[in-house]
């Protein structure tokens, strides 16, 4: 049964400093470590098109209280050559046995704007500062060659439950973009893989979204709308379009999704700083305006309002 406090939560944007703009966007998930926050995001060269996903790396930033943040280390790179070589993006940071592992996405130099052909690879660290050292038999996922997934996968996050990694991804199909794609899941009883798709997939809608643990389930936010009906990402600088809805997902088993509350959403990253108080988790999100910041990240945090009925 879904938590009840889930139809109260309302997005409330608060405040800092540091968090990066102009062409940074799909935050990671956070992690707190030795008392400092972190959180690595995707930056483009800004005198290159977003469109390709070619020259992007992996960065991170750090903050002591989740309000004001470093400026902007390079975290992860292009290898030289190969199926990442091109560009690496997309990160998701899972601790497992005392390691860091790094999920991310690769392009090489054959990516063309039509989006095809991402693929998953696994950097490893001993402190989430690194170095990160790219695992040798990457890339551990790629398209399937059919279905919803056929072209490209990409935007992961890795959860454990009951000793099995359960790898989470966005899937693309031909033709369409970030407006259409939908949620999958392969399955593995090693980190590293190999990992299986789940035979019930697509399980959702979704594009550059975060799940993670709450009570006695899983909570699911996702970047596109909760159907077909109105877009994210379209052409307006703003990417402002009032028709359909977004929402905040429950799920008791983490295959099954049901909305709980309206919730506006981008590109979030998530800190669970309590997987059973909603109100200890936070995120950050990115935004979009008229004022020279380009695509940028800011802070938001959950708050329940009891007095809303929905």
């Amino acid at each position: 049964m879904m938590p009840k406090e889930l139809k109260h939560i309302k997005q409330k944007w608060i405040k800092s400093t540091g968090l990066p703009c102009d062409n940074n966007h799909d935050p990671s998930n956070i992690l707190f470590v030795d008392g400092i926050y972190y959180l690595w995001v995707t930056q483009h060269m800004k005198d290159k098109p977003f469109c390709g996903f070619r020259n992007s790396k992996i960065m991170v930033t750090t903050s002591p209280d989740g309000y004001n943040w470093t400026p902007l280390c390079d975290a992860l790179i292009p290898s030289d050559e190969g199926w990442d070589c091109a560009g690496v993006l997309t990160a998701n940071v899972t601790v497992s046995k005392g390691l860091y592992y790094m999920f991310y996405t690769g392009v090489d130099q054959e990516f063309d704007e039509s989006h095809s052909d991402r693929y998953v690879g696994i950097a490893y660290a001993e402190r989430p500062d690194g170095p990160w050292r790219k695992y040798k038999d990457n890339p551990i996922l790629g398209p399937s060659g059919q279905g919803f997934d056929m072209d490209s996968v990409d935007d992961v996050t890795v959860l454990e439950k009951d000793g099995t990694f359960c790898l989470y991804y966005k899937g693309m199909y031909p033709g369409l973009d970030g407006n259409h794609t939908k949620i999958g899941m392969a399955v593995s009883d090693r980190i590293t893989g190999p990992y299986t798709r789940y035979e019930g997939n697509p399980l959702t809608v979704g594009h550059a979204f975060a799940i993670w643990p709450y009570k006695h389930g899983f909570l699911y936010l996702s970047g596109r709308k909760d159907t077909d009906e109105g877009t994210v990402y379209n052409d307006d600088p703003c990417w402002e379009d009032s028709r359909g809805t977004q929402s905040l997902f429950w799920s008791e088993d983490g295959l099954t999704f049901e909305p709980c509350c309206h919730f506006t959403n981008r590109a979030p990253g998530i800190y669970v700083g309590s997987k059973d108080d909603i109100t200890k988790c936070w995120g950050v999100s990115v935004k979009t305006n008229h004022g020279g910041l380009g695509r940028y990240l800011e802070r938001f945090d959950f708050v329940i309002e009891l007095d809303s009925e929905r």
